[in-house]
């Protein structure tokens, strides 16, 4: 439902937008099918307007936080009996079934849906028989990482409750099982002092191996019910924003762009029938109002209506220039939950200028009536100009009201659609979105962290004063998000005059760029700036006194396949492969060994460059350089073979690319043209990455 009350300013109306969260499952999943033109699969997310008030939930915040101690807290330890086990497996079974009757039982919708799921390998799970082993969890992950891909349609609750309750049950399936077995306390034991050293070694250097490990290990004992204070706690802790963006006024009124319209003018003002055209010229500047939960912004558009009319009533035509000069403001309050309109003040001031008198139907009596006409004109001038302001502030109310409307309504499509829906149907926001604003200009805070993640507990660097534009990312908010891009993709060469290919759930955007240089991604107006991602190179083809090319296949480890450091003006890269096979040690069928590749980060103009520093390094998956000391003589040797191919490859230019140039960010303007911004901040450091730009 949209309530729009339009025209008269008093009293104020409003324009709310939100997303209906409480309609039904079954409303839900049948409303997003029916808005769409397509069937299965080729489903894309649906937006509704709704009336309704929204109150933002603020997270609470354990008071005089201690430092956790999981190994004292797990004395408390219960195995996860059945009785315990029982309701979760209800929740598991019971949200799986009420998505197959929401999806319409026997329905095309159902049978495309749970194509796309898995469906095959959840069922058997959901049997009162069901057998729990390894085999039936990792098939649970395969399906749970389908209900946490970026698919239309996977935002909705009825998908998202289903995706819950199968991470959750895999925990408790694992750990009941392992119960019925054996005494799992000193398991869990083990279990949390191991955490509790991780927590340790993270508070003093944080790594992203540290950073990873805390996530999966909170997000099992949160399951398990365990220890809740003490997740608590570090849940508090480690929950910062950690994408940040500011913009100030300057640059927001630097980028509004200007109002020209022509328009033919019709109006009747005291009897006269007037007709002509009228150019409209005006400029739309904002300004930020203090606001804590949301951006609060007065919009005014300011200009000046030029006219040429004609104005008939018998027996004369009056020929009229006129100049209206006119203001406008509305109010616009956004916010996660809702984009909203507020209050029209509209004040209009109309001056026109008489260019002539001329009668109509003949010429007799004709210097008598037109000598009648001016005396009548001159005197009824300044009520014509009144009456003729009002009428222009009613037609620019009409207008800026519907401009601002139709801006607004396709903003928060926007929104929803690129960016909440993405993030709800990955499972990466578990928090609002932060959007405030204050005089210097419009602020927006995230934190970038699922169940099974942790955020940071640092605070960004200090932007730079010349900056207008500035965005800040955690290297958390980067590890967190890069398993739902890249997570179990393969990359791979077949034969020598063949490119290499990724195969998987991947972007088409990413699957385009793998197969080009850096170069020409970065030359490439067609390839947004922040979604290139850093990906290892082919081997090259056979050179002369090479061995013959066989093919080769890298499997991307897909809980964690990639992870960025920032420190010391530098990006460490760190590729984790399941499985590498081919032209590294023969045939030979190596898994979980992880590539780690270090570039300095350097400014060139306004473009940023990564320039490959030192060699490639090898370690086994979930080896700590900084806190793990010693390999095995049998991962010693493979390590080194690994590693010198690699850097082999890579100094003949066929493996990490030597140079990476990233192209400037450049913003649309009106028509084709292209507005390049200044960079005026690079920083790289403590976690840390800060881009600075100015607008020119």
């Amino acid at each position: 439902m949209l309530y729009c009350q339009t025209g008269n300013p008093n009293p104020p109306y409003f324009l709310v937008l939100t997303y209906p969260a409480y309609f039904s499952d079954e409303d839900h999943v049948v409303l997003h099918h029916y808005s769409q033109r397509v069937n299965g699969l080729a489903l894309s997310g649906f937006f509704l307007f709704v009336f309704s008030s929204a109150v933002q939930a603020q997270a609470p915040t354990p008071a005089d936080a201690k430092p956790a101690d999981f190994t004292a807290a797990a004395v408390g330890h219960k195995p996860i009996s059945d009785e315990r086990f029982a309701p979760y497996r209800q929740e598991f079974v019971g949200s799986a079934r009420a998505l197959e009757k929401a999806l319409g039982p026997g329905s095309q919708l159902e049978k495309d849906w749970k194509r796309y799921l898995k469906w095959d390998l959840l069922e058997p799970q959901l049997a009162d028989d069901a057998k729990i082993d390894g085999a039936s969890l990792e098939n649970l992950g395969h399906v749970l990482r389908r209900f946490r891909s970026n698919h239309p349609g996977l935002e909705l609750p009825v998908f998202t409750r289903t995706a819950k309750a199968i991470d959750k049950y895999r925990d408790l399936a694992y750990w009941h099982t392992l119960a019925s077995r054996r005494d799992t306390a000193p398991i869990f034991s083990a279990f949390a002092k191991s955490l509790d050293e991780q927590l340790r070694r993270h508070t003093e250097e944080p790594t992203v191996e540290t950073t990873l490990k805390i996530g999966k290990a909170i997000a099992t004992i949160d399951n398990l019910g365990e220890a809740t204070d003490q997740v608590g706690v570090i849940r508090a802790s480690y929950s910062q924003p950690n994408v940040i963006t500011d913009v100030t006024t300057d640059a927001l009124n630097e980028l509004a762009g200007p109002v020209c319209q022509i328009r033919p003018v019709r109006d009747c003002i005291l009897g006269a029938t007037i007709r002509g055209t009228a150019i409209t010229n005006g400029l739309v500047t904002f300004q930020p109002q203090e606001a804590t939960d949301q951006i609060k912004l007065d919009m005014f558009l300011t200009g000046v209506i030029n006219s040429r009319t004609v104005a008939h009533k018998k027996p004369v035509n009056v020929f009229a220039s006129g100049t209206t000069d006119y203001w406008a403001s509305k109010r616009l309050m956004i916010s996660d939950e809702q984009f909203t309109t507020v209050g029209l003040t509209v004040d209009a001031h109309t001056r026109t200028h008489i260019r002539g008198v001329q009668k109509t139907g003949g010429k007799f009596g004709k210097r008598l009536i037109e000598k009648i006409a001016w005396k009548k004109v001159r005197e009824s001038k300044s009520q014509s100009e009144r009456i003729a302001s009002r009428h222009a502030e009613r037609k620019i109310a009409e207008s800026f009201d519907d401009q601002v409307v139709t801006a607004l309504s396709n903003g928060r499509v926007s929104y929803e659609e690129k960016l909440r829906y993405p993030l709800q149907r990955v499972a990466l926001l578990t928090n609002t979105i932060d959007l405030n604003s204050d005089k210097e200009g419009i602020h927006s805070k995230l934190i970038l962290a699922s169940h099974r993640q942790i955020a940071t507990d640092t605070k960004p660097p200090q932007r730079s004063p010349e900056n207008d534009l500035t965005v800040q990312l955690h290297q958390t908010a980067v590890n967190n998000f890069l398993p739902t891009l890249l997570g179990g993709v393969t990359l791979r060469q077949d034969t020598a005059d063949e490119a290499p290919r990724l195969e998987g759930n991947v972007p088409p955007w990413l699957r385009e760029m793998s197969t080009k240089s850096p170069r020409e991604a970065a030359d490439d107006d067609e390839m947004p700036t922040p979604e290139i991602v850093i990906v290892p190179a082919p081997p090259a083809p056979p050179k002369e006194e090479k061995s013959e090319f066989r093919p080769w296949r890298f499997l991307l480890n897909s809980e964690a396949p990639a992870s960025v450091s920032f420190a010391d003006q530098k990006l460490f890269i760190r590729m984790r492969l399941a499985e590498l096979q081919g032209n590294i040690d023969d045939e030979k069928l190596l898994k979980n060994w992880d590539f780690l590749v270090t570039y300095r980060i350097i400014q060139d103009g306004n473009e940023v460059v990564l320039e490959r520093e030192g060699d490639v390094e090898v370690f086994p998956t979930g080896f700590d350089p900084r806190w793990d000391e010693r390999l095995t003589g049998e991962q010693v040797g493979i390590r080194n073979n690994i590693a010198k191919n690699l850097n082999q490859r890579a100094a003949e230019g066929a493996g990490f690319p030597k140079e990476i140039p990233l192209p400037a960010l450049r913003l649309p303007k009106k028509g084709e043209e292209k507005l390049t911004l200044i960079l005026t901040q690079l920083d790289c450091d403590n976690g840390w990455l800060t881009l600075g730009y100015r607008v020119p």
